[in-house]
């Protein structure tokens, strides 16, 4: 099936590159865009022209001030789309503005380290301890929360801002354990090692990607198709060139790849070719959402869904 898959795309690539870029039907889209390593797909899809070789005029978009901004601008149509976590999504469901997620993004784990010597080596051993976490009602808070319900371990979580202050509070022997981010293995793999990846991530990470304004997907689905599958060109790029898909995302993200003393330790996520909505985890997230009273209201996950740009997985993996 890979091979079918790589076949494809590059038989779309060839395509795409033979025709004058002004023969292509255009379309337009305008996407609110990050600068993290799981939404690189569409960063390099841009910087390589494959939205515009497929005939997508593509206009990125920066916003100010979280997800609440995002959600205002796409209800006013500023924006058509954008990328956001599964609670962004049940968030802006509960306040009339209906969003479709049309391709999920990279598969990445909510992860927690420790100090490379200390005797901590599972969940278990959290008990007692001190966590540095980002708090309520973040991703990396419920990820550590839902194991540490789960398997009845009373630590006491230290609410820390950005994984950056939870990794000094490690190194400093402030707390014992610490949520942690791709680059620290790569950076520090001499001082630290991964003790406890969330059991939860593959719900929390896999329910994120891709959405748009559920009246755009009505009236503009061959701008969607052109979006989708220049993320799955981007994809297939990031598979086959690691090391400039990584100098990509540095410059990107203003990175400095030098500080980097296990550049091998870096792992990039993991995309899904083809694109990949994980209906059964969005599922699992509202149903754990509502557990930890994270949103009002009700959701409908059939309505967050749009079945034809990307292959649906609805049942548990």
């Amino acid at each position: 099936m890979k091979i079918c898959i790589r076949s494809m795309l590059v038989c779309l690539l060839m395509i795409t590159t033979t025709l004058p870029v002004m023969a292509l039907e255009r379309d337009k889209m305008r996407v609110v865009t990050t600068t993290y390593d799981i939404t690189m797909d569409v960063t390099i899809a841009k910087e390589k022209g494959y939205f515009d070789l497929l005939g997508l005029d593509f206009d990125p978009v920066t916003v100010k001030g979280g997800t609440a901004t995002i959600i205002s601008s796409i209800g006013s149509g500023d924006v058509d789309g954008c990328f956001l976590a599964s609670s962004g999504a049940f968030t802006a469901y509960s306040k009339g503005v209906k969003l479709v997620q049309v391709a999920g993004n990279g598969n990445r784990t909510f992860d927690f380290y420790v100090l490379k010597d200390s005797p901590i080596k599972s969940l278990k051993d959290f008990a007692g301890k001190k966590i540095a976490n980002k708090p309520r009602p973040s991703g990396p808070w419920l990820s550590l929360r839902y194991d540490l319900d789960d398997q009845n371990v009373n630590a006491e979580v230290i609410d820390v801002r950005t994984e950056d202050l939870a990794l000094s509070a490690l190194l400093s022997g402030q707390v014992d354990g610490a949520i942690g981010e791709a680059t620290f293995m790569a950076m520090y793999g001499d001082k630290i090692r991964k003790v406890h990846t969330s059991t939860i991530s593959k719900y929390l990470y896999n329910s994120c990607g891709w959405w748009v304004k559920g009246s755009f997907a009505k009236e503009h689905p061959t701008a969607i198709k052109k979006f989708v599958d220049g993320i799955l060109l981007a994809r297939l790029f990031i598979h086959d060139h690691r090391d400039e898909a990584m100098e990509i995302l540095a410059r990107e993200t203003h990175m400095d790849l030098s500080e980097f003393k296990f550049k091998d330790a870096y792992d990039l996520p993991t995309f899904d070719m083809p694109t990949t909505i994980y209906k059964y985890g969005l599922e699992q997230m509202v149903s754990i959402f509502e557990k930890y009273k994270l949103f009002e209201g009700d959701v409908n996950v059939d309505d967050l869904v749009d079945p034809r740009f990307s292959i649906i997985v609805d049942t548990d993996y």
